[in-house]
């Protein structure tokens, strides 16, 4: 089932996570395959992501795409989007107490964007 919330990262994004039991999941499946765990439709501050497999990241990935938004991303991707989305998630993950999945994006930063977190 699909369950919609206000992420806690932001006011005013608002997050879908649907799960594979939801009617909606077969309509979505073929976005998380092209664009991962999570994607964002940043004009109306709404995040998807799939919940069926990433229960023990899922604050993560909602932590990053939310990023997207609060930085203004508009889906068109700049060079540095990926690295600044999760730069800006580290932060707000750490702020809200969600210390393991930070350092999870700390000890994964050079490996998904060929520079050291700083």
């Amino acid at each position: 089932m699909a369950k919609l919330f206000e992420s806690e990262f932001h006011k005013g994004v608002m997050v879908v996570a649907v799960d594979s039991l939801d009617y909606q999941y077969q309509v979505l499946a073929p976005l998380f395959s092209e664009y991962g765990y999570g994607f964002v439709a940043p004009d109306h501050k709404l995040i998807f992501i799939d919940a069926t497999y990433i229960d023990s990241i899922q604050k993560m990935v909602e932590a990053h795409e939310v990023g997207h938004i609060a930085l203004g991303h508009t889906g068109i991707k700049g060079p540095n989007d990926e690295a600044d989305a999760d730069g800006w998630a580290i932060d707000k993950l750490k702020k809200h107490g969600y210390i393991d999945e930070a350092n999870r994006l700390i000890n994964e930063f050079k490996s998904r964007h060929g520079i050291e977190f700083k």
